[in-house]
Formats: structure tokens, sequence, C-alpha cells
């Protein structure tokens, strides 16, 4: 069995295996080798700086995993959606279509019902 840190850094491992290769194939590595902006010591240090934030990133979505289960982790992660867009249009102004909001109601409702659906079979598991 993997420690937290293994299992951070061998899903950063893989992810650069996987994504490096499309980099490449679209121009992007190509592009960041041309750049010389990109190869100051300012850009260095914030891009050390990101990555060591998104490290432990990781750690922290790993530890909800372990806390409260995957289901719960994914859900939450598609509701936090719904706050986000209503901030957008109360803060920056921005519209909101119909779409949305069709989108936002049913965001809302299957996190009702996955609410309820969790709280039943919490009764089940302890026999009320």
């Amino acid at each position: 069995k993997l420690s937290k840190f293994g299992m951070v850094f061998y899903n950063n491992v893989l992810c650069t295996l996987f994504l490096f290769p499309f980099s490449v194939m679209n121009g992007e590595f190509a592009t960041f080798m041309r750049t010389s902006a990109l190869h100051t010591p300012d850009y260095a240090v914030k891009n050390a700086f990101a990555g060591f934030v998104g490290f432990f990133l990781n750690f922290a979505s790993l530890n909800c995993v372990a806390q409260t289960g995957p289901t719960t982790y994914a859900m939450i992660g598609s509701l936090n959606k719904i706050p986000i867009a209503i901030m957008g249009y109360l803060i920056f102004d921005n519209a909101i279509s119909e779409e949305t909001w069709t989108f936002i109601s049913i965001s809302l409702m299957g996190g009702i019902l996955y609410t309820i659906a969790k709280l039943r079979a919490g009764k089940r598991k302890s026999g009320k």
C-alpha cells in the first residue's frame, strides 16, 4: 500500500507521462522552448510555487476522498459550481443563460437526491 506522499507523487508522474506527448504534438512544448520570457528566474520561481501548491492540493484531495468517500467527493466537486456561477453573476454581472439555470437546477436536484439517498442509507445501516 502506498503512503499519501507516494500516491500524490505517482499521480503527478503519471499525469506528466500522459500529458507531455500531447503538449509536443500540439506544439505547446515548442512554443514554450521558443518563448524567452518563460525562461527567466521570476517565471521559474512562480512556476515552482504553483507546482508546490498543486502538489499539496493533491494531498488535500486525497485526504478528502479518504475521509468522505469518492462518491461524496465527486458530488461536492460538481455542486460547488452552483455558488460559483451565482457569485459570477452577482459580482461580475455575468449573464446567466436559460441553459445555465437549467444545469444549476439539475445539479441542485441531484445534490438533494444524493443527500436523501445517503441519509436513508445511514438510517438503514444504523438499524433505525
